[in-house]
């Protein structure tokens, strides 16, 4: 969905560590919270807390808004 350097400028800007970008990759490539546990190695309820912890650093109370926050910030940087 994004580049590189629209993830960079996201974690950068955001103070999201590495797993926080792993997983908000995730989320915009349409997981749920089930199929990034499975693909991270992690339990469940891990994926729920990193996810609501990434909601909680943009300001964004859901998944879906998560997603259009991070087009609006991403379509700026190419």
């Amino acid at each position: 969905m994004f580049n590189a350097r629209q993830w960079n400028y996201i974690k950068n800007c955001f103070h999201l560590t590495a797993r926080q970008t792993e997983i908000a990759k995730l989320v915009c490539d349409g997981l749920n919270n089930d199929q990034i546990a499975k693909k991270c190695r992690i339990t469940y309820n891990t994926a729920r807390t990193h996810v609501a912890h990434i909601c909680a650093k943009l300001g964004v109370y859901g998944r879906a808004e998560l997603i259009l926050y991070l087009i609006k910030v991403a379509r700026h940087i190419r």
